[in-house]
């Protein structure tokens, strides 16, 4: 397998800091939070994101919810149009992906990625993106059981097909 798309959770980002003394309180339902809010505030855990051994994350801490929602949607844009980015709303990196074929490939817009790009099969993107999203949403969903009530969760299912 190129490519490896992993998170590792840890409880000390689960909550963003503007929400932390609302969140000790009681007063957050996760059940009825914004898409928005859970893709920027909440579940910040280490992502790694490897292709062909090149590192396009190694232990970024994006928004969980927000980098399984960028993969859902770069599966769709593939599809459709050939292409897609995966984005960060903390930072300027950009990691765009391309349809060559059967291949994805994967550049970025930090320097040093190898030529030629680092790449996948086509299907293996879509399994190793589907598997992420999965196991992302039956982690929270286990650990936090009020999320499979939010809005956000079935959005994220019907991305990834699950």
């Amino acid at each position: 397998m190129s490519l490896k798309i992993t998170f590792t959770p840890d409880s000390r980002r689960d909550i963003g800091s503007g929400y932390e003394k609302a969140w000790e309180a009681g007063r957050i339902d996760l059940a009825n939070l914004s898409t928005t809010d859970l893709r920027y505030e909440f579940f910040e855990y280490p992502v790694d994101f490897t292709v062909d051994g090149h590192a396009f994350l190694s232990a970024a801490r994006p928004p969980l919810i927000d980098i399984m929602f960028s993969l859902g949607h770069s599966m769709k844009s593939l599809r459709t149009v050939g292409a897609a980015k995966i984005d960060f709303t903390e930072n300027t990196y950009v990691i765009q992906l391309q349809l060559v074929g059967d291949q994805v490939q994967f550049t970025s817009t930090r320097r040093g990625v190898p030529t030629p790009h680092p790449s996948c099969p086509f299907d293996e993107y879509v399994s190793e993106a589907r598997s992420f999203i999965t196991t992302g949403v039956e982690y929270l969903e286990h650990h936090y059981p009020a999320l499979a009530r939010n809005p956000a969760m079935s959005s994220l299912r019907e991305l990834a097909d699950i």
